[in-house]
């Protein structure tokens, strides 16, 4: 579960929880308002009932003693003559004999009556032979002015006009404002952050891609800020792949202007000098390869970064594969009188397709060639890296090589080093190279070598 997930719960619980303990405490307050009300409203009875009761109640005691005394409330509830008013019956600790709760104010009032009424007519202080003293009196709630003939708690409720009380309304008002409030600051916390997701949407989609929004989530840690920090890399990266969409035009239309420059030139030259028509179609024929091939590495770079294109590997034997790549190579070596060296173990195996891997290392070869001093030697170096069973080639020549500054860009499409302007090439090569080896699972490194030198290292899996 996400934790998109846990905060909904939490939410959902917590809502619950307090509405459930809003209702508890509101039952509480309730009761205990009844009960303060209830005691507040009990007073002494001291009307002839009351006398008649405390009365029967104090002789019973006195000669039948506590045993006696329940038989006798038990007498009057089973014959439904109990008095419409408590008889309590209160030992010296103040505690009811029966166990019901009486009021402290209550007690004291009796007393008092028992002090100055010592007949023990509506009051009546008992003392047993075993010296334990009881103290009996009537209490009950006093009736309204207008209470009809007849009327008996017991029997018909509370009495008529007595206050009505708010249970339970109150305890559905405390939930529904409790679910309520929980429900606000749910809507606001999950709601905020989908309508910045929103507002960062309309932006993108207006073409602002600089829009960046996972600052604003930085105090969450759900999805919706992961979704956050999401837009921003992608917003990011189609920012990237638009500018290098506008590079690559930008460089494409740049290569092109050349060589169409230089045959309408030959075309011109032709129309003036019709003796030079055969060199000038050999130039013709020159710049439309030269166009043609680079058009060819530009599909077959849009298709590795596209991504369309599917790598089918099979199992591929190294050292044929550079022998082949090398034999190819020496006539253009031998023009430079450069020498090719080849180190490389017969029994190494990789998996890749074929013509991807050809075509990635020759133009390292190729590019070697191109930029190595005449009279030098290049070296192709081959060996198995049996800790991260992986393939190690580098290709190492005597040029030159680039700026520091440079060696992070020269696999980027079009882009040619300051010490190589003075060669012929599009800069294409090297961006292939690195496509078909990420694509096989490895990578590709350039590093300068000390005093001269230059070196690119390709690494694949096996």
């Amino acid at each position: 579960m996400g934790k998109l997930y846990q905060k909904f719960f939490l939410f959902f619980f917590l809502a619950q929880f307090t509405t459930t303990v809003g209702v508890g405490v509101a039952v509480w307050w309730e009761h205990t308002q009844r009960n303060a009300a209830a005691n507040a409203a009990i007073t002494l009875e001291q009307g002839p009932p009351a006398r008649s009761h405390v009365e029967t109640a104090t002789y019973v005691l006195r000669y039948g003693g506590l045993n006696g005394l329940a038989n006798l409330f038990n007498d009057w509830r089973a014959e439904h003559r109990m008095p419409p008013m408590v008889i309590y019956v209160v030992d010296q600790n103040g505690s009811d004999v029966f166990n019901r709760p009486v009021a402290k104010n209550l007690i004291e009032n009796a007393r008092q009556v028992a002090t100055k009424q010592p007949d023990g007519r509506s009051v009546s202080l008992v003392t047993l032979a075993d010296h334990k003293s009881y103290l009996i009196f009537a209490a009950g709630h006093p009736l309204p002015f207008n209470t009809p003939p007849g009327f008996h708690r017991d029997r018909e409720g509370p009495p008529p006009g007595g206050q009505q009380h708010l249970f339970p309304y109150i305890p559905l008002l405390a939930g529904g404002l409790v679910s309520l409030l929980f429900a606000a600051v749910l809507a606001w916390y999950f709601s905020k952050p989908i309508k910045t997701l929103r507002a960062a949407f309309d932006e993108a989609a207006n073409g602002r891609l600089d829009v960046r929004i996972g600052d604003t989530m930085s105090n969450r840690s759900d999805e919706l800020s992961d979704l956050g920090r999401d837009f921003d890399l992608m917003a990011s990266r189609i920012g990237s792949l638009l500018k290098g969409q506008t590079t690559l035009l930008h460089h494409v239309s740049h290569e092109l202007r050349s060589p169409l420059a230089r045959i309408q030139m030959a075309l011109g030259l032709a129309s003036q000098n019709p003796e030079k028509v055969s060199a000038t179609l050999e130039r013709i024929e020159l710049e439309a390869t030269r166009m043609d091939k680079m058009l060819g590495e530009l599909l077959e770079l849009s298709r590795l970064e596209s991504g369309v294109m599917q790598i089918q590997k099979e199992p591929v034997a190294v050292k044929p594969l550079l022998d082949s790549i090398v034999f190819d190579a020496q006539f253009e070596a031998d023009s430079r009188r450069i020498k090719l060296n080849l180190m490389c173990a017969q029994d190494m195996t990789i998996k890749g397709q074929v013509d991807l891997l050809y075509t990635a290392i020759e133009n390292l070869v190729r590019n070697a060639i191109k930029y190595g001093p005449e009279l030098s030697e290049i070296k192709i170096y081959c060996r198995q890296l049996t800790e991260t069973k992986q393939i190690l080639l580098s290709v190492v020549d005597q040029g030159k090589g680039v700026n520091e500054s440079e060696l992070q860009d020269i696999f980027k499409p079009f882009v040619r080093g300051v010490n190589t302007t003075q060669t012929i090439g599009h800069g294409v090569g090297l961006a292939i190279t690195k496509q078909v080896v990420e694509a096989h699972g490895g990578s590709v490194l350039a590093r300068n070598l000390t005093p001269n030198g230059f070196s690119v290292e390709i690494t694949l899996p096996y």
